[in-house]
């Protein structure tokens, strides 16, 4: 065979593939939607709100539905005004296995095709403490959540029946709660189905973009464990209303096509933020750049050794200047969650006052505080959108887990940031 043939032959493979890519829509959004619980009615809401908008030649919008009415699985294409049943699976399935998740990606990406892939996981979410199933209620003594900012909004998205906290639990952190066979896809599962989709689903590529509509999932924690699977991550450091997202909004901001990852995920937080300035004032989301993370890590790591190289007065004044900037910091209806970019500015401010007082521990003070400005402006960087209701200006897109105890959460070591940064070593410091 002549190179002459083999030349012409690869051309026009080539072409064939690239005319294949270029033929398919921009994007495929897969929202995956565990209502078997007392979400179910929003659900339908948002299913509505989509369907104004529709698929069409750029974007499929696809559902895979876990509900109260219906045993089973139901996957749908919402087209303009329409929601068209594609595959109805029968079985006591909760939804929570990483097969149920690897699996609704896998039809997402092989009957409908597209250039760029956005994944929306759909429910309760409660950041990474670990909840149990137990018999108080969140609006009971005990519960996981401020009691004043839960029964003052009546927000059903964190009314969660039977979870509550529990420093001691051995379950994992988890998002997409089954209040009917009580399950939840813990940290583990999560973790393990984003790799599995990624390697097998998405031959290796990363999604474009993943969303988590739901409570509390904007953490540093949450995104260091996505970063290997995700360009970018829409979440809310605080908790959402029910109605959750502008899916009219979203959609139709992907509906016209020629939109970037990094765009769409700087329009989900836009919509939000039009969608709620006028109804409520303690509203948050942002958009995280997931590629960043590992660089906040790292600063982060760099701030607490040098911090442990303090000792004795120096050591016992950096301390107190922790404890009193983690109070005054900005947290959230969990309050053992607070914003890390007012963390690191309160602290930078007791530092100031500390170099003032103790010239001779002045080089220790300002190296620290150094090491958290670059710390901000990275965070500044990695959160490519935020906005935040008049109660939380000083939420930056990004919390941390800053327990109030002197008990850090049983399973937290567990966790891949805890276990990869020194993050757990340092709480155990600051808050003895």
């Amino acid at each position: 065979m002549s190179s002459r043939y083999l030349s012409l032959s690869f051309i026009f493979t080539y072409f064939f593939l690239f005319s294949y890519i270029w033929a398919l829509p921009e994007w495929t959004v897969l929202v995956y939607v565990q209502a078997n619980n007392n979400l179910s009615a929003f659900a339908e809401k948002n299913f509505f709100d989509m369907a104004t908008i529709g698929s069409n030649t750029n974007l499929n919008i696809l559902v895979q539905l876990h509900d109260q009415q219906h045993r089973g699985t139901w996957r749908y294409k919402i087209d303009k005004n329409n929601m068209v049943l594609d595959t109805k699976i029968d079985g006591n399935v909760d939804g929570n296995a990483a097969k149920d998740l690897v699996d609704s990606m896998q039809w997402a990406v092989s009957k409908y095709p597209a250039q760029k892939y956005f994944l929306v996981l759909w429910d309760h979410g409660i950041g990474i403490i670990d909840p149990i199933w137990g018999k108080v209620r969140p609006d009971q003594k005990g519960a996981l959540f401020n009691i004043d900012t839960v029964m003052a909004q009546t927000n059903p998205r964190i009314q969660i029946d039977g979870i509550t906290i529990d420093c001691h639990s051995k379950e994992h952190r988890g998002i997409l709660f089954n209040e009917y066979s009580r399950t939840y896809m813990t940290n583990y599962i999560l973790t393990s189905a984003l790799e599995e989709i990624k390697t097998k689903v998405l031959n290796n590529k990363k999604l474009d973009v993943l969303g988590m509509d739901a409570c509390l999932m904007a953490m540093l924690e949450v995104s260091y464990q996505t970063r290997k699977y995700a360009q970018y991550l829409v979440a809310s450091e605080e908790v959402e209303l029910a109605h959750g997202w502008n899916y009219a909004a979203v959609m139709g901001a992907l509906s016209g096509g020629k939109v970037t990852p990094a765009q769409i995920a700087q329009s989900i937080v836009k919509s939000y933020e039009l969608y709620y300035k006028d109804k409520i004032q303690f509203y948050t989301q942002s958009a995280i750049d997931l590629q960043l993370i590992e660089n906040i890590k790292q600063n982060l790591d760099s701030i607490i050794i040098l911090i442990k190289k303090c000792s004795g007065t120096c050591k016992s004044l950096l301390v107190k200047a922790i404890k009193t900037a983690r109070h005054a910091s900005l947290q959230f209806s969990a309050p053992n969650y607070i914003d890390m970019h007012s963390f690191y500015a309160e602290f930078e401010g007791q530092l100031d006052a500390l170099k003032s007082q103790y010239s001779e521990y002045a080089q220790n003070f300002s190296d620290i505080r150094q090491m958290l400005e670059i710390g901000t402006k990275l965070i500044e960087e990695s959160v490519v959108a935020s906005t935040a209701g008049k109660f939380l200006p000083r939420a930056k897109g990004l919390s941390i887990y800053f327990p109030q105890s002197n008990s850090i959460d049983y399973s937290y070591a567990k966790t891949e940031f805890a276990s990869e940064s020194l993050w757990i070593d340092f709480l155990k410091e600051a808050i003895a």
